[in-house]
């Protein structure tokens, strides 16, 4: 009876291994610095403040310095603007935030004007590339800022910017509006080829779709679609039959 029990708990423990998902990927920065998003959601839903494990893939992770320092005699919080990263997270990867060591408020400062740090991958031992831009710095009360929003506009504005300079046709007019998720749908949409356009337009009919295609603009389709609101959402496929 014993070793029958044993049987059944093992059984049971292998389904829930088997069942569990599977996450790729570790993103660690140091104590001076906190992990506030990780592709807009709050990064305590993926591990805390200081190391997430995420999925293979692109993700956008947004940090920031945050520490007590020295002032004259005082010692006191100091709170950078957050940093946006975009990163290509390879399977079982481990990138960790190396940063130069600051304890001061003044080296705070003069650091957060342009931040300087590298992102380095454990596993094989290199530096990796990311893409990084600053949020603009406001005055006032910081817990009043609505972060999510910022840093949708920021990621909205720069990947205009870049398009409108690139070389490459877009195929559509993109409808400049107050929504950010309706302009970026429309804009990963006019990036993409025929087949990867045709499996967002089945998926966006059955979300249970197992779409064909795998790329950068179908992903960035699907994330921005599933920011959207009701209204967005309708004025995208309401966009796409004109």
């Amino acid at each position: 009876m014993r070793i029958k029990n044993s049987v059944v708990v093992f059984g049971a423990l292998l389904t829930a291994l088997a069942t569990a998902p599977a996450m790729a990927a570790t993103f660690e920065v140091p104590r001076s610095f906190e992990i506030m998003y990780v592709d807009l959601e709050s990064a305590s839903q993926f591990g805390n403040d200081f190391k997430v494990d995420i999925d293979e893939g692109q993700h956008q992770i947004v940090v920031r310095f945050n520490k007590l320092l020295r002032s004259g005699g005082d010692t006191e919080n100091f709170q950078s603007e957050p940093i946006v990263l975009d990163l290509q997270f390879e399977k079982n990867a481990y990138l960790t935030l190396k940063a130069p060591y600051i304890s001061t408020k003044k080296q705070a400062e003069s650091n957060a004007k342009d931040p300087q740090f590298t992102i380095y991958d454990d596993v094989n031992g290199q530096d990796v590339d990311y893409k990084k831009q600053n949020l603009a710095t406001k005055s006032g009360l910081q817990n009043t800022r609505d972060y999510v929003t910022e840093i949708e506009r920021l990621t909205a504005k720069n990947t205009l910017s870049n398009v409108s300079s690139g070389s490459s046709p877009v195929p559509a007019p993109i409808l400049m509006t107050e929504d950010v998720a309706l302009e970026m749908m429309q804009f990963w949409y006019n990036r993409s080829d025929e087949a990867t356009r045709k499996d967002a337009r089945i998926w966006i009919a059955d979300d249970m779709y197992k779409p064909t295609v795998a790329n950068i603009q179908l992903e960035m389709f699907q994330f921005w679609f599933k920011k959207a609101d009701k209204e967005a959402k309708k004025s995208f496929q309401a966009w796409l039959v004109e």
